[in-house]
Formats: C-alpha cells, sequence, structure tokens
C-alpha cells in the first residue's frame, strides 16, 4: 500500500488537479479529512472512576505503548510505521468557599519512526466550578485545547456557563457556550490547501429548557436556543461567506434504571446564512447513546447520531453525518476486554453549485483489553482496523494498527 487508490473523475478536472496535490504528489503528507476516530478512546489512560468527591479527590496517570500499522496517519498516502504512544492524565477535586473545583489536564503524544509528518500530539486543560446556591446550582467550565496531525493543527479555547434550579419534577436550566477555533496553516506550499485562515471562527449558542421527571427512571427535557458562527474572516478562499444563525427547538427523553440507560435528543433547525448563495432551510439532527448490563461480567453499549455540522472543504459547506456505534464490555477479576464496532457515513450540503458531488464511508473495528499487573500498574492492549471510501475521486484507504503497553496510575 504505496501509495493512494486514486481513479480518474472526468466530470470536474480542476478537482483532481486540487485532489492530486492532496493525497500523494505534495511533498508533505494530507489526509483528505478522513476525521477522527469514531470509536470509545482508550488513551489517555482514562480517570473516569479513580476520582470521585467522596473518594480520591487527586489522581496522576501515566501511560507508554509500543505499536505498529500499515498506514501512519491514517492518510492517502498510506505509509506503514512503528510507532510510541505516550500520554499523561492529571485529575483533583479543590473544595473552595465558591463551591467545588475541578481541574484536568491530559497529554498524548504520537511519535511515528518512519512517517514523522503524521505525528500527533493533543494537550488539553480544563477547570469547572460548581456553586449550590440552596435551589440552584451555577457551573461554569473553561477549556483550552491543542492538538497536531497530518489534517490539521487547531487550538480551541472554550466557554461554557450552566444555570439549574435545583427544584423537584421540574427543573429550568439555562446554558451558555463559546468557542474561539484557530487553524493554524498546514506544511508545505502555500495555497487555498494550507492556509487555513479562513477556518478561524467563534462557534456560540444559547440554549433554554425545562427538565421533568416523569418517574423515578424517566426524564424529559424540552427547550429552545440558537446557535452563531462567525468567522474571523469574512470570506474564504473561494469568496464566499460562511457566517450562519441557526434557531433551534429541542426534545429529549432520558431513563436510568438498575441495569440499563439510555438518552435520546432530537433537534430540527432552521440555518440561516450570509451567503446568497444558500438557501435557508430546516436541517435536523440526533442523538441515541444507551447501555445496558447484560450480566455481572457482560454490558453493551451503543450509540446513534445524525447531524448537519460545520465543514471546510472547497467552500462553504456543511455535511450530513451519520454515525452508528455498539459494542461489548466482559469485566472478569483478571482484566476488562472490549469490542467496539462503529459505522459513519457523510454527505455534503451546497457542493452541487461546484458540480461537484461527494459521499464519504467509513468502518472501524476495534478490540482493546486492560489487565491489573500490579496495585498501581495495568497492562493494556489494543488491535483496531478502519476502512475509509470517498466518491469525490474514487479514493479508498484502509489501516490496521496493533498496540501494547503499560499505565501507572496514582491516586489519593
Amino acid at each position: 500500500m504505496a501509495q493512494p487508490r486514486v481513479r480518474t473523475w472526468p466530470s470536474a478536472p480542476w478537482a483532481v488537479v486540487a485532489l492530486a496535490g492532496l493525497c500523494g504528489h505534495a511533498p508533505q503528507a494530507a489526509a483528505d479529512r478522513l476525521g477522527g476516530s469514531n470509536l470509545p478512546q482508550s488513551k489517555p489512560p482514562s480517570l473516569k472512576g479513580r476520582i470521585s468527591e467522596d473518594g480520591a479527590t487527586v489522581a496522576l496517570v501515566y501511560g507508554t505503548s509500543v505499536g505498529a500499522t500499515t498506514n501512519a496517519g491514517p492518510t492517502l498516502l498510506e505509509k506503514p510505521s512503528a510507532f510510541l504512544d505516550t500520554s499523561l492524565g492529571y485529575a483533583q477535586i479543590v473544595k473552595t468557599a465558591l463551591g467545588r473545583v475541578d481541574l484536568a489536564v491530559n497529554l498524548t503524544n504520537r511519535t511515528y519512526t518512519s512517517f514523522s509528518e503524521a505525528d500527533e500530539l493533543t494537550g488539553t486543560a480544563a477547570a469547572a466550578l460548581t456553586h449550590d446556591w440552596g435551589n440552584a446550582q451555577t457551573s461554569v467550565a473553561l477549556t483550552a485545547a491543542n492538538s497536531s496531525d497530518v489534517e490539521e493543527r487547531l487550538t480551541e479555547t472554550s466557554l461554557v456557563v450552566e444555570h439549574v434550579l435545583t427544584l423537584s419534577g421540574t427543573k429550568p436550566y439555562v446554558r451558555a457556550e463559546t468557542a474561539l477555533l484557530d487553524y493554524r496553516d498546514l506544511p508545505g506550499p502555500a495555497g487555498p490547501f494550507q492556509s487555513q485562515d479562513d477556518r478561524d471562527r467563534i462557534s456560540s449558542r444559547v440554549l433554554a429548557g425545562l427538565r421533568t421527571t416523569l418517574t423515578d427512571h424517566l426524564t424529559l427535557e424540552t427547550g429552545a436556543g440558537v446557535d452563531v458562527k462567525t468567522y474571523l474572516e469574512r470570506t474564504d478562499d473561494f469568496g464566499v461567506e460562511r457566517d450562519s444563525v441557526s434557531v433551534f427547538p429541542l426534545i429529549g427523553l432520558a431513563y436510568a434504571g438498575e441495569r440499563a440507560s439510555f438518552r435520546a435528543v432530537y433537534t430540527p433547525f432552521l440555518r440561516m446564512y450570509r451567503e446568497p448563495l444558500f438557501d435557508d432551510a430546516w436541517k435536523h439532527g440526533y442523538q441515541i447513546e444507551g447501555e445496558a448490563k447484560l450480566s455481572d461480567e457482560w454490558k453493551a453499549f451503543g450509540a446513534a447520531r445524525y447531524g448537519f455540522e460545520e465543514t471546510d472543504f472547497l467552500i462553504a459547506s456543511s455535511a450530513y453525518e451519520r454515525v452508528m456505534l455498539g459494542g461489548l464490555t466482559l469485566t472478569l477479576p483478571q482484566g476488562v476486554l472490549t469490542f467496539a464496532a462503529s459505522r459513519s457515513w457523510r454527505t455534503y450540503d451546497g457542493l452541487g453549485l461546484l458540480a461537484i458531488g461527494r459521499a464519504d464511508d467509513k468502518t472501524e473495528f476495534a478490540i482493546s483489553g486492560d489487565m491489573p499487573v500490579g496495585e498501581n500498574i495495568s497492562l493494556n492492549a489494543r488491535v483496531s482496523y478502519l476502512a475509509y471510501e470517498s466518491s469525490f475521486g474514487f479514493l479508498e484507504t484502509d489501516a490496521l494498527t496493533a498496540l501494547v503497553g503499560l499505565s501507572y496510575a496514582v491516586t489519593r
């Protein structure tokens, strides 16, 4: 698999020329937005369950793994490589006069021995304050994240504020969030696909709603809100305006029982564009997730989501993405074994203006295990497979990856 699998596409020759620069003829690695994995991630080693208000208040986890893949990145260049993973996770709960403060830092780094252009580095720092007022609760969360891989270089800073009335029966709430996304230029020659300045944006959302207790296990959520996307550069590299405003209602249902739980949310929204080329229209989105305890050892989990998401492919387009995820977890005294699989489909909106059609299809499988070998040390391993196809240029690629490592955890 030394070269990307590309077939000619006669309907738009200029697009084939642009695609050639994206997938093999450029001097640097370039993946055509394969996107992140939809599978549950095992790194950094999870802090979940290691820290709680009534138990440990400080947790530190360090992990290191070695592995190999048939397609580093993965990219359309399909270069095999060994790699080294390192990760660090830290969490702490602090009680203050203003309320409970949750602190967390996560760092992950993957370096490829034979394809350094695909190296991955991610760092996240988060602080959240929760204050109880008696019949109300206010939470404020600030997160800063920086990531780089073969597809993009992104710095994101977000602020979320939520106020909930903790009444019995019906709980009104207001939630406001804003995020600044700063995309840095990709390595390689200057051009519309390397310069990322026109992707920088501020995404903001305000939502007001009610969470109503129907029974001891069932909760109904209703609400409405507005979502605003403002780009720091008024037009993209093709002269198209990207700003948009969406208004939406939502309705959701959540169930929490002894052996099963699920949550389902449906959100239709009216998307209004600044760009006159695009027609204002109603879009739809939903998300369903749940898990079930099949026995003392087995647990099943699953999720499905469909959404209309912002993209930066060629013009100010967006994409309809549908994702299905499912898996099983086996818990034994010797350790935990998890099998997960996902399938995602993506189609692009607005590309018809350029006489382009595009649909992406991605399938993923993974088997991962974690086995304690001491009071603080665990042995972990993972084998995963990814297959990706796109009708844009009739591209396809896959990747088989395996790794084994150790993690060290300390709680206090």
